[in-house]
């Protein structure tokens, strides 16, 4: 008879210890994610583009020359390449605004290809021509002084930010008319911004041309193109 009366009293006790835990356990669990909305988040891209005149050209130029040695090729290059700047310096270009581009020293070799026939040497300089109206006479004047290589012409912007900040805005506004659009068909609405991420490039090509050996009658003539430099942004808002 005392045992049963043991077994009874440690099961009302186990009840006891039972009733009082589950409601605290009830209290601090969560919801499963998703079952209240929240964790919801939409993800767009907006963009918007930036449509500018270019201010200045970066111009490519330089002496390629062949000797049967390599002291020669390069002594030839020399000569002609310090005339060539003479008359780039002399049509207003500052001697900080042209950098050297690359030096190629190379051997060229026969039919068999075996053999060295002689010897060719390159050097090619990038102009800042800060004055649109002078790119085609410092090519001529160039080309007239001796150079007979280019890389090109590469249109840009002196202030390269000119305008990013009022795309940004736009590119916002682009993503989020997309986010509410996907909000709204998803019976949804949109919270706070989570992230953004920015992504900004320019389409600047390069515009080339052949330099011939002899000076051009007439000024080479160049048309700057109209700069293109697209704004994108990545924005995660949640959604409520």
């Amino acid at each position: 008879m005392k045992a049963k009366m043991s077994w009874g009293a440690a099961g009302l006790l186990l009840g006891l210890v039972a009733a009082l835990t589950l409601p605290s356990l009830a209290q601090t669990s969560s919801p499963s994610p998703g079952t209240d909305g929240s964790g919801r988040t939409v993800t767009v891209t907006g963009s918007a583009t930036i449509r500018s005149a270019p201010d200045e050209a970066v111009v490519t130029l330089g002496v390629q020359t062949q000797a049967p040695t390599a002291q020669g090729a390069l002594q030839q290059n020399a000569s002609r390449m310090n005339d060539v700047m003479k008359a780039i310096l002399g049509d207003g270009v500052k001697p900080a605004d042209i950098a050297t581009a690359w030096v190629n020293l190379y051997p060229n070799y026969d039919s068999s290809g075996t053999a060295i026939v002689s010897y060719s040497a390159q050097n090619q300089v990038n102009v800042t021509v800060r004055d649109l109206s002078k790119v085609g006479s410092i090519i001529d004047d160039a080309v007239g002084a001796g150079a007979n290589l280019s890389s090109g012409i590469q249109f840009q912007l002196s202030d390269q930010n000119q305008g990013v900040e009022r795309a940004l805005g736009q590119a916002v506004a682009n993503a989020r008319a997309k986010a509410e659009a996907l909000a709204a068909a998803g019976d949804a609405t949109l919270g706070q911004v989570v992230t953004i991420a920015e992504n900004t490039y320019g389409q600047y090509p390069p515009i080339p041309f052949a330099a011939d050996a002899g000076r051009a009658e007439a000024s080479t003539p160049i048309s700057p193109p109209t700069l293109e430099t697209q704004v994108t942004v990545t924005v995660v808002w949640s959604l409520v």
